[in-house]
């Protein structure tokens, strides 16, 4: 019975252990949840990221808005989508929660996300042309902190532009 006992603790161990590892080397993951379907995003050449507000009533840190911005901008490059190309998008954002890691994560493993509700406009006309929440979320304390969960925002833009038919160019 101690043996069973002590072989399950070894185990969630191990796992931990496991996770920290991939944590370390993939940094926070990103993941995007669509509202609607996303279009075919192909006749777009530029995307400008608007400034990215935190909702009232949620937490972030001071820094992150203009991380998340930074790391949308240089997703939407990687997509072959600059600030100045036409037809073009425009991304407004609003972070409508942030959670950090506490000390009941210590124990049971850490969970820090931040969840960007996003929409994209066409920068002409000015029409809704699809929208989403982009999620930033690291499960392993060495892929956690601001940083790291907006380079998972970062992340989750790609993966969007990439459903809307966007090849990466770099």
């Amino acid at each position: 019975m101690l043996t069973a006992a002590a072989l399950s603790l070894l185990c969630l161990g191990c796992g931990r252990m496991f996770a920290e590892g991939m944590g370390a080397a993939k940094g926070a993951s990103g993941k995007v949840v669509e509202i609607g379907t996303t279009p075919d995003l192909t006749k777009y050449k530029g995307m400008r990221i608007e400034v990215i507000t935190v909702a009232q009533g949620s937490q972030a840190p001071a820094g992150m808005p203009a991380m998340i911005r930074a790391d949308l901008a240089a997703a939407a490059e990687k997509r072959g989508l600059r600030p100045e190309g036409m037809p073009g998008l425009r991304l407004f954002g609003e972070i409508v929660h942030y959670e950090a890691s506490s000390t009941v994560d210590t124990a049971i493993g850490p969970l820090e996300q931040v969840v960007v509700r996003t929409k994209l406009t066409d920068a002409q006309s000015g029409a809704v042309v699809a929208e989403a929440n982009l999620i930033g979320r690291s499960k392993a304390s060495s892929s956690s902190g601001a940083v790291k969960v907006s380079a998972g925002v970062g992340e989750a833009l790609e993966k969007w532009l990439e459903d809307g038919g966007l090849k990466k160019t770099s």
